[in-house]
């Protein structure tokens, strides 16, 4: 209703108060009581070291090494981690990290007599102290630190990689692989007029890297794929059949896609892979060895012809729409001017609009063709084409360097975005990796930059099983469900659907099908969980049944590069409805809205499908459909009178939290206790290093919803969304991660309070950061928005009237979100 808009506070720097430094704690002694095994445990460290050493000493390359740390599960939080006694960052530097626990250090012979000389030096004994009547272990923290150390091992070529040269050149032999490996180094070779300024080690480790590969021979081609603060270092190495002399390229290639039809041929000679390959697993530089993804359409599963002609209306003149770019194979021109802008990279021989020319279909007419049950947002969008993916045969021929078409995507974005102005880009893509690959991808890596770096969110499809592996339909029966959950296989969500920057979309089934649960997880979708940090997908839309039907086929329609009526389902087109809605956000508010507010009001108004909201789902629907199917644009700001929605946009800045106090609804208030239900959603962009593995997010960002007790303190009153019943709320950190969306760049929390809670009516909502050890705030902090939403369950009481006058009476600056711009700058 227009008299509910959700709100946004104006004056969020006025609740910017000093965060409590509370410390780490006491060092944890994790061998108390057990000397005579940390002696051992502390030999058997020294003598890992002593292999390392021996190893470095015969290296023909370099004498620098890089080792990897795996630490105790009991150590895997911040204030245990090893690095103020043993591996100093002016001796031995933490250089990044693997899996959960796992540390990369880079050592020199000098400092890893140091490690080793003050891995000695740790206290052979439990010492106790008294601490308020109860004696507790009181170890230094060199003890704890050594004792939270698992094991030190080599980095070895095992290590690097996972593949035979046979499997190499068997993928490599896919045109649209681009031919070239990834190559992930430890160390950022710089600029070599700057190699004057290095220690002779570095100097000794680059150079013997660089000589390696030109000793490769004619043919060999090296570029830089990515740069920037937090950017894992990443060449791509390609072998053509050339008499060139080899090439490397210290930074990325500038260069976009060929048009013109240049083709390298990639030499195959399985000798000269094999000499590479030992010649990257041996070098000390080298992290990881890596075969290219093949990227693809998130194609549909069939398609059925109804074969009628459709005639599009034309977009009203002086009227203004919602806008969205379909990243793709291109779109034909039957929309005509619906389509406001192309790329036009990829010659018309070379295009498949089928796939492209559907998802700008349900953009412009989808409500037209499938009711609103299906498609919430009322028809008119403007596309912008960004056809930049030709067919398979001939994908190298429009990006014969190494990783081109990232480079190309990024170039498309940057001018796109600011010739239209769009912000939401649809992309029905997935990749294909080989089966030794693992970790978040380039690809997602990638995504991440360009949507930071261009303030743009991508619509990404979280990918289509095989045929042979759909599972069977979703059945009424919820253990049923479950069984076919528990023996599908091949399911899991595509790369780069796991991106953190942007959002991906899992596919339901269409309403009205009999035999068809709706909005049930559709029989083809793939599904979470993606990697460890937040949830994937995070939406889920309808993306048409995988069953056919015999008169109504899939149950989702669309049009063909002729104008007739089409049939079909797949991830690709549960995409679009998502971006179609996130658009006519970012279109119904004035002025500049970030993406931190834009993807935070389409999660924060998600709701489960009736299907998969069931207690007993809890643990299985969010890997299915995350944070649930986001409302229409409209519904979401407008609200209702029995619930209000504020929207707080800020940064975190060093050494401060956000802390907004407030009264509870007095409608919402008997008998002194607070009644009533509250949600709280919180989306950052955090820094990201993808050296540091599956710890990539270096600060996380939260938030709580505290009440006020009795004796002044504040007690955290929600959960995390899809946080299991049984718990003490004190878990270690990796059940954090899984359970409580700990280091995720976005935290949903919610709470019903049908029986009250108390004992008084004043509330705080907080939003506080975590860094990772080592970490410091930017100093232009990190952006974040918080969502709250304080409602009547009953749908009775006047919430929004009741807080919009406490919000007068505290000098709280609330207006409607859709016109916020004409007051201040960003929302």
């Amino acid at each position: 209703m227009a008299n509910s808009p959700v709100q946004i506070v104006l004056n969020t720097n006025d609740f910017i108060e000093a965060l409590e430094n509370k410390g780490g704690g006491s060092s944890k002694d994790f061998f108390a009581g057990n000397d005579s095994d940390f002696v051992a445990h502390r030999t058997n460290l020294q003598k890992q070291l002593d292999e390392i050493r021996s190893m470095q000493l015969v290296n023909s390359f370099a004498k620098i090494s890089y080792a990897k740390v795996t630490l105790k599960q009991a150590a895997l939080a911040k204030s245990h981690r090893p690095t103020s006694q043993v591996f100093k960052r002016d001796i031995a530097p933490v250089i990044g990290a693997g899996d959960l626990g796992e540390l990369f250090v880079e050592f020199t012979p000098e400092s890893i007599n140091e490690v080793n000389k003050k891995v000695g030096q740790a206290e052979t004994e439990t010492r106790y102290k008294d601490r308020n009547g109860k004696i507790e272990p009181n170890p230094t923290k060199l003890r704890s630190e050594v004792g939270a150390i698992q094991d030190i091992i080599p980095y070895t070529a095992s290590d690097k990689r996972k593949f035979s040269v046979k499997e190499a050149l068997e993928w490599l032999s896919y045109p649209q692989t681009g031919g070239s490996y990834m190559i992930e180094l430890f160390a950022d070779p710089p600029a070599r007029q700057d190699w004057d300024l290095l220690t002779q080690y570095k100097f000794d480790l680059f150079k013997s890297f660089f000589d390696g590969l030109e000793a490769i021979g004619n043919g060999l081609f090296a570029s830089r794929i990515t740069t920037g603060i937090g950017s894992a270092i990443i060449f791509g190495i390609k072998l053509e059949k050339s008499s060139s002399a080899p090439i490397i390229q210290l930074f990325p290639s500038l260069s976009t896609g060929n048009k013109q039809g240049e083709k390298r041929l990639i030499d195959f000679d399985a000798k000269k892979h094999s000499q590479l390959l030992d010649f990257l697993g041996g070098h000390p530089l080298v992290k990881r060895i890596t075969l290219p993804p093949i990227i693809f359409q998130s194609s549909s599963t069939s398609t059925i012809k109804i074969g009628k002609n459709f005639t599009i209306s034309p977009a009203k003149k002086n009227t203004s729409y919602p806008k969205v770019c379909v990243v793709d194979g291109g779109v034909s021109d039957i929309y005509g001017d619906w389509i406001e802008e192309r790329w036009g990279l990829i010659s018309p021989s070379d295009k498949d609009e089928n796939h492209g020319t559907f998802i700008a279909g349900l953009a412009i007419i989808g409500q037209t063709l499938n009711g609103s049950a299906i498609c919430r947002e009322i028809d008119g969008c403007k596309i912008i084409d960004l056809d930049i993916l030709p067919i398979p045969s001939r994908y190298d021929t429009y990006f014969p360097k190494p990783f081109q078409f990232f480079s190309e995507l990024e170039n498309a974005v940057q001018d796109l975005k600011a010739r239209t102005g769009v912000r939401i880009f649809n992309f029905s893509m997935n990749i294909e990796e080989h089966a030794s690959t693992t970790g978040y991808s380039l690809f997602a890596q990638l995504l991440d930059k360009i949507a930071e770096e261009n303030d743009v969110v991508f619509v990404i499809s979280a990918g289509n099983t095989n045929p042979v592996d759909m599972r069977r339909e979703w059945p009424d029966d919820l253990f049923e469900a479950v069984k076919i959950l528990a023996s599908s296989r091949n399911d899991a969500i595509k790369k780069p659907a796991e991106s953190c920057r942007n959002v991906s979309v899992s596919a339901l089934n269409p309403p009205g099908i009999d035999g068809i649960v709706p909005y049930a997880l559709s029989n083809y979708s793939c599904r979470g969980p993606g990697l460890r940090v937040g949830l994937k997908p995070d939406f889920a839309h309808i993306g048409g049944s995988g069953t056919v039907h015999p008169t109504l086929g899939h149950g989702l329609l669309s049009l063909d590069v002729r104008g007739k009526i089409v049939d079909g389902c797949g991830t690709s087109y549960a995409a679009p409805n998502v971006a179609k809605t996130l658009a006519s956000l970012d279109h119904s508010i004035e002025g500049s809205v970030s993406r931190e507010t834009l993807i935070a009001l389409g999660i924060h108004h998600a709701v489960l499908p009736e299907s998969l909201n069931d207690k007993s789902l809890r643990n299985v629907t969010k890997h299915l459909v995350g944070f649930g199917i986001p409302k229409g644009s409209e519904e979401i700001l407008n609200g209702t009178p029995s619930a209000i929605t504020l929207v707080f946009a800020n940064r975190a800045i060093s050494g401060h939290k956000m802390s907004f106090k407030f009264s509870w609804p007095s409608s919402l208030v008997r008998d002194g206790k607070c009644f009533g239900h509250a949600k709280l959603t919180i989306v950052s962009t955090p820094r990201f290093d993808y050296r540091y593995g599956a710890e990539f997010v270096r600060i996380n960002i939260d938030g709580a919803l505290r009440q006020m007790q009795k004796n002044g303190k504040y007690l955290g009153r929600l959960s995390a969304i899809y946080t299991p019943d049984e718990g003490d709320g004190s878990l270690y950190e990796k059940d954090q991660i899984e359970h409580s969306f700990k280091w995720s760049p976005v935290k949903v929390y919610e709470k019903t309070f049908p029986r009250g809670v108390g004992p008084t009516t004043e509330w705080s909502l907080d939003v506080e950061y975590l860094a990772r050890d080592g970490v410091s705030i930017p100093r232009e902090g990190v952006p974040f928005t918080a969502i709250l939403t304080i409602s009547d369950p009953d749908k009775e009481r006047p919430v929004f009237n009741d807080v919009r006058q406490m919000l007068q009476s505290l000098g709280v600056h609330a207006v409607d979100i859709k016109t916020a711009a004409r007051v201040v700058s960003r929302v």
